[in-house]
């Protein structure tokens, strides 16, 4: 029996290390993971869980941006039959949900239609069904991705390459026939094959501060591009083009000034997680995808601005429909679920209005931004 006791505490130690798998495994399906796990369904008022979301890739055909809505010519893929191809795939951005451009945080309005984007989306939330409803006599095509039509997070390749740390190297191109050979890496280590992209006249390309023609490009260069008509003309056409370093940060700096002024004029959004009504004191966790140092405004025991926002994060009218008081804290805390920006904002306006309620958007200004009106379109008070 002696000898059996290593044995015996190895058996158990395996069944241990299983069973703690099991429980860190996600209950919810993932890209890659088991499909027979469903996935994960949005709770109203609440952010989801880290790596919940699904992968979507597509091109920008159609938006609303005061709505933050838009539509996507999906990628091909093989899950598609080819009467899915290229089927429209309509969303709409979450109170919590971001986008990048450039390799800074954006809005939908300074995506330009045609762009090709990598999104993170979520079911759309479930709706009761009438069974004596009768089907349409002509319904609408649209995407095999039509129910994940709640968009968490959209960024452009630039951006998207800029995260995973990935590169184009230059093996060879071709200005009569159109074609430009990549070698892509990420992080340092490259794909298996070479892709061979379309190019145009119409590609713009990127060198230092300035703009230059495809005559700049040679092989050895590495480069990041942005892309449009992917998958449906090959891997894609070559859109925009960044030769060099300087022409990538200044392309990052100018949409990170585009962002803050936005941010600045239409103030930060989040959700409210709890209202001390005997303190009068509000506590916001504001929505991730604003640049960090915009937080720096926010000076305790200064005063700050909130208005009540939809989910759309439009304001009713943020010039008379607002109220101030002053800032109590700014708590930073590591960010547990996704669309959590870590920053914690409580203050104590002087009248609690009707939607300063848990689980309510609203958006606030430190006393340094000015709290001017917005165009008449973007107020749902008109």
């Amino acid at each position: 029996m002696p000898r059996l006791l290593p044995y015996l505490l190895l058996i158990c130690l395996s069944l241990v290390g299983v069973l703690r798998a099991a429980d860190d495994a996600p209950a919810f399906r993932t890209d890659g993971g088991d499909e027979k796990l469903p996935w994960f369904q949005l709770k109203p008022g609440e952010f989801p869980p880290l790596g919940s979301a699904r992968y979507i890739g597509g091109e920008l055909i159609a938006l609303d941006h005061v709505n933050r809505t838009g539509v996507l010519r999906p990628d091909r893929t093989d899950a598609q039959r080819r009467g899915d191809w290229d089927l429209p795939h309509a969303f709409t951005m979450l109170p919590f949900g971001s986008l990048r451009f450039h390799g800074a945080p954006a809005e939908l309005k300074d995506i330009p239609l045609g762009t090709h984007l990598h999104g993170y989306f979520y079911l759309d939330e479930p709706k009761p069904r009438d069974p004596k409803a009768k089907p349409p006599a002509n319904p609408v095509r649209v995407s095999l991705e039509a129910p994940f039509n709640r968009c968490f997070r959209l960024e452009d390749d630039f951006s998207y390459c800029q995260r995973l740390q990935r590169e184009w190297k230059v093996e060879a191109i071709d200005r009569d026939l159109g074609t430009l050979l990549l070698m892509g890496t990420t992080a340092g280590k490259a794909d298996a094959k070479s892709t061979l992209f379309q190019i145009a006249p119409s590609t713009r390309v990127r060198k230092g501060a300035g703009f230059t023609t495809l005559a700049e490009v040679t092989a050895g260069q590495s480069l990041i591009t942005n892309l449009t008509v992917c998958t449906l003309k090959g891997p894609g056409r070559c859109k925009e083009i960044w030769l060099d370093q300087a022409s990538r940060d200044l392309a990052t700096a100018q949409q990170l000034e585009v962002h803050r002024q936005f941010q600045r004029e239409h103030g930060l959004a989040g959700w409210i997680e709890e209202v001390d009504n005997a303190n009068s004191i509000v506590t916001v966790h504001l929505f991730a995808g604003f640049d960090p140092k915009l937080i720096d405004a926010f000076v305790p025991n200064d005063s700050v601005t909130a208005a009540v926002a939809e989910e759309n994060l439009r304001t009713w009218d943020q010039i008379n429909d607002r109220k101030s008081g002053p800032l109590v804290a700014v708590e930073k805390v590591a960010p547990q679920l996704s669309g959590q920006s870590g920053y914690r904002v409580k203050f104590k306006p002087g009248l609690l209005l009707e939607g300063f309620r848990p689980q309510r958007v609203i958006r606030i200004w430190p006393s340094a931004w000015k709290v001017d009106d917005l165009p008449r379109e973007e107020r749902l008070y008109n």
